[in-house]
């Protein structure tokens, strides 16, 4: 099994015969570095190792980020630039409430493997924020699959699409101010 050490500065963990002479987080010398004892399963370890939710939710930032700005930039274009850009925002808009359930999915697994329980403070408002954006989601399907990109619905598919990239942007500060956080066992 290898041996871990830890910035001291940073808390930046690797093994130990990958420490070169700077810590490759904060570039403080290899003397800041600690014994560290890991106090999780092997197998926990190898599940959280995996990043499995932290890869899962770039698809629907992806979809979110397409949605909201190619029909902006439609506005810009001429035929047949605009219609290419407007079956981009489609697609997008078809996959968006799915990538949106797998990001919600893989964060319950990710909390449970992680805190043992989804009840902190921080899960909860993740899971109720993620809740948000999985209805604006789907809100913005149910507008294009009733009335496409016509009239009102173009803007209000830009309004709800800049609603979720504002719950996207939160879910991401949040996540990431937790993903050191492992309860040991």
């Amino acid at each position: 099994m290898a041996n871990y050490v830890q910035c001291k500065a940073c808390g930046y963990i690797m093994e130990e015969n990958g420490v070169k002479d700077k810590c490759p987080a904060c570039g403080l010398p290899k003397t800041v570095f600690v014994p560290y004892v890991n106090k999780i399963s092997p197998r926990r370890k190898f599940l959280i190792d995996q990043h499995i939710h932290p890869i899962i939710v770039h698809f629907p930032q992806v979809f979110l980020t397409l949605v909201l700005f190619m029909p902006l930039l439609s506005l810009f274009v001429a035929e047949p630039w605009r219609t290419e850009l407007l079956i981009v925002t489609k697609l997008a808009i078809l996959v968006l409430p799915f990538s949106v359930l797998g990001g919600l999915l893989t964060g319950f697994f990710d909390g449970k493997l992680r805190f043992k329980k989804l009840s902190p403070p921080a899960l909860v408002s993740k899971a109720v924020v993620g809740g948000v954006l999985q209805i604006l989601s789907v809100i913005i399907l149910g507008l294009y699959l009733a009335y496409g990109f016509t009239g009102f619905a173009f803007w209000l598919i830009i309004l709800f699409s800049a609603i979720s990239m504002g719950c996207a942007i939160y879910l991401g500060r949040l996540g990431s101010s937790l993903f050191n956080a492992i309860l040991p066992g």
